[in-house]
């Protein structure tokens, strides 16, 4: 039987959602606290963590919150920029599972919200979210997803980052930090303390700009500005939490490189920071490269403790996401459509000049011209000024790709305790309606700089596509005393539509319902220390919506992608040592992998469109080992250690691999060792992290240190003030960081880089 996702049902149930009452209550007097605890794991049938404090005092406020991550087991958070203000370059690998440009197999959510894919065109990984003064922390899942989450592709874990709750106090936060690569941020935070005799909320804001580390002048940058508002207001039984995150960022990208590249030169990914004038040179600008993104998410939760044994909550949200993603194209097109007429929509491209006579009329190449030119991005005689006369005019594009996301939807969970069961069910609903179109703009004067006519010459494509999802979960958690057991089942109804915005019609469609997705699990308490777990489950990732964006696609041959995860492991707590050891293997079907077209050229193919097709090749079979300890010494010391080691590989033949070879970009072994020292009011800090061979990459260690003096006053109006210092690759290693999902080519990693941040409490 085939169960319909119906939009009209999905938009009743957010509205009803969205129109529950909120009323005004009773009050609750609460102090002010805050302590730092040492926490590994949580007592779950599968493997999990949580960051500890030190980890977020490791990083800088510049700093992407997604890089406070990397020192847990089984995690590699790589970032092409010195402060991770570049999405492009971004991937998180775990367990042989990816997040990149390319792929997107883990889920995240934010306070258990999705965060509307982590994909590159149209997605948005937390840092778009969250603020690092505004999280209190970030739960990892490493293989099997917690079954309440909300996300569509957990193949591999999911990661929920948590944010903070306001403060019992009325209190202002105003911070300053200052570092390399011109980098700058202001951030403000205030808490209400209580209000209306039962509310609490903050509001912040901050403003970060940064430049690339490579090159110099007109190298690009980073811009974001960021705000967010909270309240928690208690009802009695009814507790309800609002949440407002505004993003706005406009990032200039880093470029990948070759291995030879690199060996050439470890500090320069081929882009340039000087106007030529020149367009195959200037294609390379580093500032025509770019990622511009607005978003909003906004949730209301509302918590009903029915009773001393049961619970509910239902949270609508909705997310606005919209952006642009550019690139600089040597050269103007000319399209037509299916009969050979020029068009300014749709249609395909005809032919390319990169030059034209002083009315506009495009130029061949002289005829005569047949040196061979050493370009450094070849691509023939025909964008070589020397085959043109001198008073010849270059022109070049400026290609925008546009991305419009509008999700709205709803979580719902119970909790019910009776004998010695505990019930967990609920259900997720969302409406998702995202749109993407590219347009051709002109350089005005590609002579001049790359300033170009708001006005596109040339729409390529414009469509519309709808998602529909709904999903449903049980799960039973059994008591018997020093054993637990507990089985879930989930199930996902997903629907996608395409549509052509120039005909009007709808082209594709596509269904990625799951099968009854079983989890099961155990935990035996050996003794008040020690906890042995075990846990099995099927997870699952729907088939993305870009499937339909490619003309080539053959969808009744395409089936969503699943994994088998299973997990054996230890955990051993006591007041000193947390400890947490875990043997995993995975069995991953269905990989779905892009196959781009030929291209004519050995430089980059602008023009690929709507081209390349999406095909099911085999699968990933992985298993592997993780260990992580947290060992406090005294009250001055405390140390932190974890160690992965993952054997990843393909299975069955496919473009690029072959059944057996190791996965792209996956890591077999990577080790942390960190520590931190606390004296008065005076912290220093220290950790290293060796990441091994990731393909043709070479294993590299960074190490990375921080301090910080903290000075408390009393009967003043400043309450305290703060002052961190962090040094990342404190020994300036050059090392390639991430790879791009082809085995190729590589962002580089970052230098030494050096901030200090100045943080004022009132």
């Amino acid at each position: 039987m085939t169960i319909q996702c119906s939009k009209s049902l999905i938009a009743l149930a957010i509205t009803t959602a969205f129109s529950l009452p909120v009323a005004a209550v009773d009050s609750q007097e609460n102090e002010s606290t805050m302590e730092e605890v040492m926490v590994v794991a949580k007592k779950l049938s599968h493997a999990n963590h949580v960051i500890e404090s030190a980890m977020i005092k490791q990083q800088s406020p510049v700093s992407s919150i997604l890089g406070i991550m990397d020192n847990l087991p089984g995690i590699s958070i790589n970032e092409g920029d010195a402060f991770g203000g570049d999405d492009w370059s971004t991937s998180i690998t775990m367990r042989g599972f990816t997040i990149d440009g390319n792929q997107q197999q883990l889920g995240m959510t934010i306070d258990g919200i999705p965060n509307g894919g982590s994909n590159y065109g149209g997605g948005a990984k937390a840092n778009r979210y969250l603020d690092s003064e505004n999280m209190d922390t970030i739960e990892v899942s490493q293989g099997t997803s917690d079954i309440s989450s909300a996300s569509l592709e957990a193949l591999g874990g999911t990661f929920n980052f948590v944010s903070a709750d306001p403060a019992f106090e009325a209190s202002t936060k105003i911070a300053y930090t200052d570092g390399d690569h011109n980098a700058s941020r202001y951030f403000i935070r205030h808490d209400t303390g209580r209000i209306f005799d039962n509310t609490y909320a903050y509001m912040s804001y901050s403003s970060t700009s940064t430049s690339r580390w490579v090159g110099e002048g007109s190298n690009g940058g980073m811009q974001r500005e960021h705000a967010e508002v909270k309240f928690i207001t208690e009802l009695g039984r009814l507790s309800i939490t609002g949440r407002l995150s505004y993003d706005d960022a406009d990032e200039d990208n880093y470029n990948s490189v070759s291995i030879e590249q690199f060996n050439q030169t470890s500090d320069w990914d081929q882009l340039t920071w000087n106007w030529t004038g020149i367009p195959h040179f200037d294609q390379m600008f580093a500032e025509g490269w770019s990622t511009l993104r607005e978003n909003t998410l906004g949730y209301l939760k509302f918590d009903y403790q029915l009773s001393d044994n049961a619970s509910f909550e239902i949270t609508p949200y909705f997310h606005k996401n919209s952006g642009r993603g550019d690139w600089i194209p040597p050269y103007l097109v000319s399209a037509v459509d299916a009969d050979g007429n020029p068009v300014n929509e749709g249609g395909s491209i005809d032919s390319t000049y990169g030059f034209t006579d002083q009315n506009g009329t495009p130029l061949a190449p002289n005829t005569a011209c047949t040196q061979s030119f050493s370009w450094p991005w070849d691509s023939g005689p025909a964008l070589h000024p020397a085959c043109y006369s001198d008073n010849a005019v270059p022109v070049m594009s400026y290609r925008h790709t546009h991305y419009e996301k509008d999700r709205l939807g709803l979580t719902a969970n119970g909790q019910w305790s009776i004998a010695m069961n505990d019930f967990k069910f609920g259900l997720w609903a969302e409406s998702n309606e995202r749109q993407e179109s590219r347009d051709w703009h002109k350089v005005i004067d590609a002579r001049v700089y790359h300033h170009f006519d708001e006005n596109p010459y040339w729409t390529q494509y414009s469509n519309t596509f709808q998602t529909d999802t709904i999903k449903f979960y049980l799960q039973d958690t059994l008591d018997l005393g020093n054993l637990s057991l507990n089985v879930g089942v989930q199930k996902y109804l997903v629907d996608i539509e395409k549509t052509d915005v120039f005909s009007g019609q709808q082209t594709g469609t596509v269904n990625s319902d799951s099968d009854a997705l079983f989890s099961t699990g155990a935990i035996y308490q050996l003794n008040n220390n020690i906890e042995l777990f075990a846990g099995y489950s099927e997870n699952f990732s729907a088939i993305k919506d870009g499937v339909l964006e490619r003309d080539s696609s053959t969808l009744e041959d395409i089936e969503p992608e699943t994994a088998e995860n299973m997990d054996v492991g230890l955990r051993y707590n006591d007041d000193d040592i947390s400890f947490s050891a875990t043997y995993y293997t995975i069995d991953f079907n269905n990989r779905i992998t892009f196959i781009a077209p030929g291209s004519d050229t050995s430089g980059i193919d602008y023009s690929i469109g709507t081209n390349g097709t999406y095909l099911n090749v085999g699968g990933i079979e992985s298993d592997g080992f993780e260990l992580s300890l947290s060992y406090r010494l005294n009250e001055q010391w405390n140390f932190y250690s974890s160690y992965t080691n993952n054997d990843s590989r393909y299975v069955g033949d496919a473009p690029g691999f072959t059944a057996g070879d190791k996965v792209v970009d996956s890591v077999d072994d990577m080790f942390v060792l960190s520590s931190d020292y606390t004296k008065g009011d005076f912290r220093l800090g220290a950790s290293g992290k060796y990441t091994g061979e990731r393909g043709e990459a070479p294993s590299y260690t960074i190490f990375d240190v921080n301090a910080g003096y903290f000075v408390a006053f009393s009967g003043s109006s400043i309450r305290s003030i703060d002052i961190a210092f962090v040094v990342t690759n404190i020994t300036d290693e050059n090392y390639l960081s991430t790879g791009t999902g082809n085995g190729n080519t590589f962002f580089i990693g970052a230098p030494r880089t050096a901030s200090m941040t100045f943080t004022a409490n009132f």
